[in-house]
């Protein structure tokens, strides 16, 4: 801290002009001196290093602002001292005051030589009285706490008074929490050129005696520049800034502080959720057989099975998968494997690797499996290709979905029309396909056959196949086979009959010739989203004979 140092006026205009020479020339000198070297002279933190395969970081000018900004709002800072994201930190600055007494008179951003600082600048009612800033260390990505290895930081203009009624002797005890939740001390690393010490007994930085010089203030001199490190990885730091207790009181005094340095082996971060995409239509509210797109539990429903997690809709995690992070080029190749969570985290699951995990392979894949007979039905793909890349940290949202049975996309309905086999028949003729009929024998029925139907007439049928889904159904196939005597309880057997196929919708030579039996199957065609298509064909009953 700088003070101001007066000296007793001069005996007389004579003696003042005597040696106005010597004077003159003296003040030259301090003045060249002063300039040609200046007092700004930040010393490198010999604690400020890093090991192989380590990110090495430091807060930037603009950190300093934003924390000073913040302080006390209990936010916290995304740090731009990243190292180019592979430290993926946010701090938070608070301070705690030990007396209510105490006179804040600054806390924010000073600069020197083009760095910046915190300035902290107090005037205790005691020599006890103390200020404490807490930096509490997050990671940016997770929100969990981030341990940093060899965090180094400096104190400045730490030093003494006690002349001109201006009396101090500034501490600084600088500590952290490791990763047993332990409190421990940074150690101290010795700075050529500066007066600072660590003393054992005090804990803390202070100059080592009364006889070192004042420091100027708001310079970052190596003079007054105290140092530390933590020697093991810790997720906070506590800076307290008290008085030695060597002098009886304390009045106005100041200290800068800067973080030099803290390392970290780069997390890839792989991270979703297994998710139940019902778009909001709850298990009570399902049905398999709901085929009404236009009405009702699936009409307007954006979000039921399109393949995207939609916490709004509502949709939930789902417990019971399992998630594993794979080589694409081979899925016995298993770097990690998690279950879906439970609880409060239902469905989450994450991923934190180095990069050496992977060794030399950079094609990495996330694949979903499940047990069991709850949630059969995917709305996503079990394999996603994550796209890393070794710039890249953060691979959010690789999420899988899932529905219950009931909630399945695809809705098939058959109706059947009795007619007398004509050689062509007009499937779309609107008096054949009256909403509700119940008589099969006047158009297409989802009812049953009143009465026996006598062997040479025909059925014809029409599946409608209803897609409820947001997403479309690729290489659907639709397949019927047509009854045969004696195969699953069956008396007769039934033909193909007049009119042909439609050969929109199906190939000759994968289905029976007319008069044929066999199954009857469609292209392989796509069936496109909260839409409905319609499948038609005619089949001859047959006539019961027992030596057949």
């Amino acid at each position: 801290m700088y003070i101001d140092k007066y000296f007793a006026g001069s005996k007389s205009i004579d003696l003042f002009q005597k040696y106005k020479f010597i004077l003159l020339t003296l003040v030259g000198f301090i003045a060249s001196f002063l300039i040609s070297h200046s007092s700004f002279a930040l010393a490198p933190n010999p604690g400020a290093v890093c090991s192989a395969d380590f990110s090495q970081g430091s807060l930037t000018n603009a950190d300093y602002s934003s924390l000073a900004s913040a302080v006390n709002t209990n936010n916290y800072v995304t740090v731009a001292g990243n190292a180019a994201g592979s430290i993926p930190l946010q701090i938070r600055m608070n301070t705690v005051e030990s007396s209510t007494n105490t006179q804040l008179s600054n806390f924010g951003v000073i600069t020197a030589g083009g760095l910046n600082a915190i300035n902290i600048r107090r005037t205790f009612p005691n020599n006890t009285a103390f200020t404490d800033i807490n930096l509490d260390f997050r990671n940016s990505i997770t929100s969990q706490p981030i341990f940093l290895t060899n965090v180094a930081l400096s104190a400045f203009d730490i030093d003494y008074a006690n002349s001109n009624g201006n009396t101090f002797d500034d501490l600084v005890q600088i500590t952290g929490v490791n990763e047993a939740g332990a409190t421990i001390t940074g150690a101290f690393q010795p700075i050529v050129g500066s007066n600072i010490i660590f003393d054992q007994n005090l804990q803390g930085l202070y100059t080592r005696t009364v006889n070192d010089p004042n420091c100027p203030a708001k310079d970052l001199g190596t003079q007054c520049q105290g140092s530390i490190q933590f020697s093991q990885p810790v997720t906070s730091v506590k800076i307290r800034y008290t008085n030695t207790g060597f002098l009886p009181t304390a009045t106005n005094q100041e200290i800068d502080i800067r973080v030099d340095n803290y390392c970290y082996v780069p997390q890839y971060i792989f991270s979703g959720t297994v998710f139940d995409d019902n778009g909001g239509v709850t298990a009570a509210q399902a049905d398999a057989n709901n085929a009404n797109i236009t009405s009702g539990t699936y009409f307007n429903k954006p979000n039921y099975f399109n393949g995207r997690f939609d916490p709004t809709a509502p949709e939930l995690g789902i417990s019971g998968s399992t998630v594993r992070l794979v080589n694409c080029g081979n899925a016995g190749t298993v770097y990690a494997t998690q279950p879906s969570g439970t609880g409060p985290t239902i469905g989450q699951y994450q991923f934190s690797v180095p990069i050496s995990t992977f060794g030399a392979n950079r094609n990495i894949c996330l694949i979903e499996s499940r047990t069991g007979t709850t949630y059969p039905i995917r709305t996503t793909t079990d394999n996603i290709s994550t796209g890393f890349a070794t710039t890249t940290y953060n691979y959010p949202n690789r999420n899988f979905g899932r529905v219950i049975p009931a909630n399945a996309a695809l809705v098939l309905r058959k109706a059947q029309y009795v007619n007398n086999c004509p050689a062509t028949l007009n499937y779309s003729d609107s008096t054949l396909n009256v909403s509700g009929n119940t008589d099969p024998r006047t158009g297409f029925s989802e009812g049953g056959i009143n009465g026996n139907i006598i062997p040479g007439q025909c059925i014809a049928y029409r599946i409608t196949a209803t897609n409820r889904a947001n997403i479309d159904i690729n290489n659907f196939v639709m397949k019927d086979v047509l009854q045969k005597q004696g195969v699953d309880g069956a008396t007769v057997t039934s033909v193909l009959a007049n009119p042909a196929l439609s050969t929109t919708d199906y190939t000759t030579s994968e289905n029976p010739a007319i008069g044929g039996n066999g199954e009857v199957k469609t292209k392989s065609l796509t069936l496109t989203a909260r839409a409905k298509r319609d499948f038609y064909f005619n089949t001859k009953y047959g006539t019961i004979a027992s030596n057949q």
